[in-house]
């Protein structure tokens, strides 16, 4: 849509003025005695009906005997703001506590009782820290390729596994300026704690055939360097090479458990290089 500026004031004072879609402030109840959010993302300027509120949830965890981990990392990441978690044990507790504790970043229990508790996000998330927090994530990931004791794995795959649940959580609430490209963000963090995930689980096994091993970790460190400075020929190199490692494993009589997981690095590498063309190549 295509709207024209109208000059407003005296000429050493001038403003501008655009009118707003007739169809838009009809929808959401609008007059010329409310307000509205304003907010500048680079070069855009986007409009709000209303302004963000903060919202609460209640999530009672015996529907959820098995899965709190899944359900309030996805409350987390959808940007609600106050959960009240009612559960039934002691042993209950110590999970919720466990995973608010190393998953959930700016999420604080603010109030305790018998059976419940208030979580509420005590923080102010920042699309500025976007940026940061992904190129950190990065290193933490390439640092965790070459870890050879179980708890420094352990550690930084918690560590990934908190920052990607922040990061997704800002792309919610406050989006990125690339709006265009938020599915893409969230797919390669999606990806990048998947990573986190197989290689937590291959290098305990400290297999004899180390060969595809390296492999991996090149095309994952290749892929860190790509993001931040894309390179054609490169990117064509190494996307294929995930592409051929996949291919050869599938064709193989038997695969044992390690192979299952250069599998799967290299299907997530494979993906995560179509999610850094999409961010990063130049047309």
């Amino acid at each position: 849509m295509i709207k024209k500026l109208t000059a407003q004031g005296p000429k050493d004072r001038k403003s501008y003025t655009v009118t707003l879609p007739l169809e838009w402030v009809k929808a959401h109840g609008l007059h010329k005695s409310r307000q509205i959010g304003l907010d500048l993302i680079g070069s855009k300027i986007v409009l709000s009906a209303k302004k963000e509120e903060s919202q609460q949830v209640f999530i009672n965890l015996k529907h959820y005997q098995n899965t709190p981990l899944k359900v309030l990392q996805a409350l987390y990441r959808k940007g609600i703001s106050e959960i009240k978690i009612k559960y039934d044990s002691p042993q209950q507790l110590a999970i919720i506590t466990s995973i608010i504790n190393t998953r959930l970043l700016g999420y604080e229990i603010i109030e305790q009782k018998k059976d419940h508790l208030l979580v509420k996000d005590i923080t102010k998330e920042s699309s500025e820290d976007f940026d940061t927090i992904l190129r950190r994530i990065f290193l933490l990931l390439l640092e965790l390729t070459e870890a050879t004791d179980q708890i420094t794995i352990n550690a930084l795959d918690s560590n990934i596994k908190r920052l990607v649940n922040y990061c997704q959580r800002i792309l919610i609430k406050q989006g990125h300026i690339e709006y265009y490209n938020v599915p893409f963000y969230y797919n390669l963090l999606d990806q990048l704690e998947k990573l986190a995930d197989e290689y937590t689980w291959i290098l305990p096994l400290k297999p004899t055939a180390a060969q595809k091993l390296q492999q991996m970790k090149q095309c994952t460190r290749k892929a860190y360097e790509l993001y931040y400075k894309f390179a054609e020929d490169e990117f064509d190199n190494y996307e294929f090479i995930t592409y051929k490692i996949r291919r050869e494993i599938r064709q193989e009589q038997k695969i044992d458990i390690f192979d299952m997981h250069i599998h799967n690095l290299a299907r997530l590498l494979n993906t995560m290089y179509a999610n850094i063309f999409a961010l990063r190549a130049k047309f």
